[in-house]
């Protein structure tokens, strides 16, 4: 299901991306970005999964995404028009969503590994 989200994603920013956009400087990289973007993907889940109100959901979600952005050291604002930013590079956003889909494989592997580990038969 996650990979059909962010392939969807993925062909819709195209569709829709500027051409020659400029790098602003002051802006996050994209791993930075890709980072942050993964925990505020699972904060969201969580938060979700919590089946809150939208009301108590909203506020929850906004207190930790505030948190998310103390731990990564980021600037909502200059994270925000990094974000806009890649949106319209699509190399960028590419390799961001490719970042985080590796990094989810990789976390839903140990998981998996941690959970079922390797017996001798």
């Amino acid at each position: 299901m996650k990979k059909v989200f962010l392939i969807l994603l993925i062909s819709l920013c195209t569709f829709c991306s500027k051409k020659g956009a400029q790098n602003p400087e002051g802006l996050y990289t994209s791993e930075q970005v890709a980072v942050f973007l993964k925990d505020l993907y699972m904060l969201e889940q969580k938060v979700k999964e919590l089946n809150l109100h939208e009301d108590s959901s909203k506020v929850i979600f906004d207190y930790y995404e505030q948190k998310l952005y103390e731990k990564h050291n980021l600037n909502d604002s200059i994270y925000r028009a990094s974000f806009v930013y890649y949106m319209d590079d699509i190399e960028a956003l590419s390799k961001i969503y490719g970042i985080i889909a590796d990094s989810l494989s990789l976390e839903e592997r140990l998981f998996t590994s941690k959970e079922y580990p390797d017996e001798d038969y």
